[in-house]
């Protein structure tokens, strides 16, 4: 955090100070936006805690299967 602070606050700033990102229509909004939405998926995934991944209910592997009716390719 402090590293990337550091570069907001000096080699980012004139850039910074454009406001492109709130500029509709652009790539730097397009990004701005981008980034903000995963910052935020990856929060709520931290606040929600891990989740079960579906169709390894009951199985010895924490690996679901390769495919429909396949096997798992997991070793013994």
């Amino acid at each position: 955090m402090t590293g990337l602070g550091e570069r907001l606050d000096s080699v980012w700033s004139t850039q910074l100070r454009e406001h492109l990102h709130l500029d509709r229509g652009t790539k730097e909004c397009a990004y701005w936006h981008s980034g903000y939405h995963q910052a935020l998926a990856d929060l709520i995934s931290l606040i929600e805690g891990p989740r079960p991944i579906s169709g390894i209910v009951g199985r010895s592997s924490p690996s679901p299967l390769a495919g429909p009716g396949a096997e798992s390719f997991q070793p013994a």
